[in-house]
């Protein structure tokens, strides 16, 4: 198994995506394209990478704009320079058409969680003609921050003036409530993981940051609400076998509510899906210690019964 550095131009037109193609032994049997999440980077998911090579799959999988290798590199983490949603969609398709390039015969599969599984909704739907299927982890639906944040006057101005100004108290806003089903929450962002651990990893992580500039808070604002959109389900194409999973503890998805309104709208527009919540768990059930290994041979049973 093997680990492959690569780049590429942004669609913002300032920075340099760094990516990474990850092979396993042998012949591959299918593509798989990762998509990290909100604050974070993609070798969050190394264990999950792992697994995936050793069941034949080739992944590729980068570092959004603002995140990750990519921004810290550029001087640039917490800052996207997007100048819109879309632009996260885009780089996502440049590295799906270099993926693609490399293995042009092989199934493809794209995995997104939480704000990764947003884009991932929003690449299916706009770029979905050739994918074989559709992997959603740490699903985001029914969020209330999100929802007000949408309609909010004071955040639309505070963005026409100023979208490089520090984020501060609109994260705040958009991830308010989070912890409100904690009994006695040690901090602000125990709703990532039940592992005390985890969430202490993803804190001292120096590529992880959710001290960001307007932009990234309204890009992500944005990209729920098109998502959520009635005109998302039926332009994902209804061939696509849909896989979608979340702790039911996971404020992001409701509690496990959500979860099953995305799954119902693919249902209707014609998508075959799967739906597994795990119960008791919060966000990030793919680094819980006790359960990653379950998550991930479902991902891995999800995959071969499509290709089967």
């Amino acid at each position: 198994m093997s680990i492959r550095e690569l780049s590429f131009p942004s669609a913002n037109g300032r920075d340099t995506v760094k990516a990474w193609a990850y092979t396993p032994l042998g012949t591959p049997r299918a593509v798989i394209q990762l998509i990290h999440g909100y604050g974070e980077h993609s070798r969050r998911y190394l264990h999950m990478i792992g697994a995936f090579q050793a069941a034949g799959f080739v992944v590729y999988a980068d570092d959004h704009i603002g995140h990750g290798k990519t921004g810290y590199d550029g001087g640039t983490l917490g800052d996207p320079h997007s100048g819109g949603w879309m632009t996260y969609i885009k780089d996502e398709k440049t590295l799906h058409d270099m993926a693609k390039a490399d293995y042009p015969e092989l199934p493809y599969f794209v995995f997104g969680h939480s704000w990764g599984s947003m884009i991932a909704r929003a690449y299916a739907a706009l770029y979905g003609e050739d994918l074989t299927g559709l992997m959603l982890c740490g699903l985001c639906s029914q969020w209330k921050g999100c929802e007000l944040a949408y309609e909010n006057q004071e955040l639309k101005a505070a963005i026409e003036s100023d979208p490089n100004q520090p984020a501060g108290e609109w994260f705040s806003r958009v991830f308010s409530g989070m912890t409100d089903r904690i009994e006695h929450p040690n901090s602000a962002a125990d709703w990532i993981a039940n592992d005390p651990n985890v969430v202490a990893d993803h804190a001292g992580d120096m590529f992880n940051t959710f001290d960001t500039t307007l932009e990234l808070v309204w890009d992500f604002v944005q990209l729920y609400h098109f998502i959520e959109s009635p005109e998302w389900a039926p332009q994902v194409p209804a061939r696509i076998p849909v896989y979608l999973i979340s702790g039911d503890q996971d404020p992001c998805g409701n509690y496990g509510e959500g979860l099953y309104h995305v799954a119902n709208l693919l249902a209707e527009t014609g998508n075959k899906t799967w739906v597994k919540a795990y119960s008791g768990y919060r966000h990030e059930i793919h680094n819980e210690l006790e359960l990653r290994d379950e998550v991930e041979a479902g991902l891995i049973s999800f995959i071969n019964r499509v290709l089967s």
